[in-house]
Parts: C-alpha cells; sequence; structure tokens
C-alpha cells in the first residue's frame, strides 16, 4: 500500500510541474510574423526618442508589416527589421543575427577631424617634445593617455584620452593632473573618443573646477509603452576631492567621432565658464542602453534614455563646437584644431 501511494504521490507532483511549465513557460512563436511583432514592440516600448528622431513607428510598422508573410527568407526577414533599426537614426541601436549587424551610420558626411600620424610627429614623440608623458597598459600596451607641456608654448599643457574603455587608476589621474599646476591652460583632446565608461569620463571632468557641484542637465528614461511614459532624473556633477584640480583655462577638442561616454564628458563640462570647445560637431550617442534577444536568437540594442542638456538641448544628434574648425588631412605639418586651441589659450 505504501509503494502505490508513493507511486501516486510521485505521479501527482510530475504533474504539477509539468502542468507549471506548461503554463509558465510557454515557448515563444518564431515565425516571420512574430518575430517582427516583436521587434516593432520593443522598440515602440523601450526606444526613448521616437518623437525627437521623428519616426511614426506605427505607420512604418503598418508600411514594412504588408510585405511580410511566411514565404519570405530569413534574410529578408532581417532586412525588413533593419529598416526600423536604421529608420532610428540612433547608432546606440542596433540589430544583429550573428553574420551581419546593422546600425545608424552617425560618421557619414563628415570629414576628418583627427589624423593621429599629424598628432604624433609634430606634438607627441619624444624626439619632438621629450616632455611628453604617455600612459599605456601595462597588459596590452594600448595608450591610455598622453599628456604634458606643448613644445609651441610649454606653458600650456595638453592630455589626449583616445578612448574611455579603459582603466586609469586614480592615482594615476592625480599625477596627470598634479603635472599640470603651473600650466596657465589646458587642451583636453578627445577626439576619435567613441566612448566606453562613463563614469570615467564624468572622474577626468569633475578635476576641471572646483566649489559647488554642476546641474548638467537630465536624463529622460523610458519605463512603458505609452507615448508619455518617461522619468527624468537630474544630473549633477560634484568636484573631485583633491588638491590639483586645473580650475584655468580649458578648450576641448572634439570631432565627430565623439560619442557615447565622449557626450557624457561634453555635458559634464559644458556648463563651466572657464572652458571652450574647438573642433568638429560631436557624434551624440547620449542615452543608456538596453539589449536582448529576440525569440529567434537575433540580437537587439536599444537606446532607452536621452539625455537633455543645462541649457535644454537634446544631445542625440552631438552638438556644435564653440569654436568651428576645419581640419587639413593634405597639410601634414601641423594640427589646425589644436593649433587653434593654443591660439584660444594665448
Amino acid at each position: 500500500m505504501k509503494i502505490i501511494n508513493f507511486i501516486i504521490l510521485a505521479a501527482i507532483i510530475f504533474l504539477t510541474l509539468s502542468c507549471e511549465k506548461i503554463i509558465m513557460r510557454p515557448n515563444p512563436e518564431t515565425n516571420n510574423k512574430a518575430i517582427f511583432e516583436e521587434y516593432v514592440s520593443l522598440v515602440r516600448e523601450k526606444f526613448a526618442m521616437l518623437d525627437y528622431k521623428g519616426v511614426d513607428i506605427d505607420q512604418l510598422a503598418e508600411d514594412i508589416g504588408q510585405t511580410i508573410d511566411q514565404n519570405i527568407t530569413e534574410e529578408e526577414l532581417f532586412d525588413k527589421l533593419s529598416q526600423i533599426t536604421l529608420a532610428l537614426k540612433d547608432a546606440h541601436s542596433t540589430l544583429s543575427n550573428g553574420e551581419k549587424e546593422v546600425s545608424f551610420n552617425f560618421l557619414e558626411g563628415y570629414p576628418p577631424g583627427f589624423d593621429f600620424d599629424i598628432l604624433a610627429d609634430n606634438y607627441l614623440k619624444k624626439d619632438i617634445n621629450p616632455d611628453m608623458d604617455i600612459l599605456t597598459n601595462e597588459d596590452n600596451g594600448d595608450l591610455l593617455a598622453a599628456y604634458g607641456p606643448l613644445v609651441q608654448d610649454k606653458e600650456i599643457a595638453y592630455l589626449w584620452i583616445p578612448s574611455w574603455d579603459v582603466t586609469i587608476e586614480e592615482e594615476q589621474i592625480e599625477a596627470i593632473f598634479a603635472s599640470f599646476v603651473q600650466a596657465k591652460g589646458l587642451i583636453f583632446d578627445i577626439r576619435q573618443n567613441t566612448g566606453g565608461d562613463p563614469s570615467l569620463a564624468t572622474k577626468f571632468a569633475s578635476y576641471l573646477f572646483g566649489g559647488q557641484e554642476l546641474y548638467t542637465g537630465f536624463e529622460r528614461f523610458k519605463i512603458g509603452p505609452g507615448v508619455d511614459d518617461f522619468s527624468d532624473s537630474e544630473v549633477y556633477l560634484r568636484p573631485a576631492n583633491s588638491e590639483v584640480l586645473f580650475t584655468k583655462p580649458v578648450v576641448v577638442l572634439v570631432d565627430r567621432y565623439c560619442f557615447s561616454a565622449s557626450t557624457t564628458f561634453t555635458y559634464s563640462t559644458n556648463p563651466m565658464e572657464q572652458l571652450r570647445f574647438i573642433g568638429q560637431r560631436t557624434g551624440g550617442g547620449s542615452g543608456s542602453v538596453a539589449d536582448g534577444f529576440l525569440a529567434n536568437g537575433w540580437k537587439w540594442s536599444l537606446s532607452t534614455s536621452e539625455f537633455i542638456d543645462h541649457l535644454g538641448n537634446h544631445l542625440d544628434d552631438g552638438f556644435e563646437p564653440d569654436i568651428p574648425v576645419k581640419f587639413d588631412t593634405e597639410d601634414t605639418s601641423k594640427d589646425e584644431v589644436l593649433e587653434r586651441a593654443i591660439l584660444e589659450l594665448q
């Protein structure tokens, strides 16, 4: 009898768990229509800039949806979903099928604003400027920062951070800014810096002012599927707890490659009165990003917020510098953007 009771109990447990699995975890549909509708729903619910980018997602979905049936290939389906991705005009929003990734090209139509060889040959190399320090990653030799006085004017300090997607320790940042104590001005070069860690960008920004915290703007987060489902979060920057804050005039060099965390740096420093931007319109990319997978395994990412700066400007498409300067790739004897910054500080 005990054996029979045990068998009955085991059967009940098995059926209960099986039913729970069926009820709680249904297999999502992966037919063409279902995948298309899933992606449209994600964009409608999560993408934060439909209004700012001028995207009518309902009309777009209706137009493209009419061309989708069960007879089109996977490649054709991917191309149709890609039309939605590209319509967002946001380089943070991407779609990938494992072989191909689609995203908006924010660099298209912009001429070069930087040339590493010109910079190195005329300003950075030891035989040109023996006082220039180069900070590298000890593990792989990657360049983290170049900093020091400029041979063209030794009272002007120069700092180039080519990427925020690195680790620079607190003591290294302290050493960098300690070397600028005697300088009358600083040229902070973030050209070619497409982003990385926003907290590193704000850490460097926090060394460029003293006194009270700065209001830098607010981030608008998409929190639901409705057109007005947003939550705003104000952002403030506090000065670093350091004895080597640089509060003298600063010029920030920018180009179209300044994207993502570099936008974090620009909106963090823009309210500072002693600071000017020189170069080319920046690349933008102001929002936070969420990502995931569609039911068929394709990976998506979408900007779930946008940043509005302290003056009320949307920053996702970048912003114009205070002093626009064209870069001449044919003249290898000088960097026009850097030279204009030297003149500004002189």
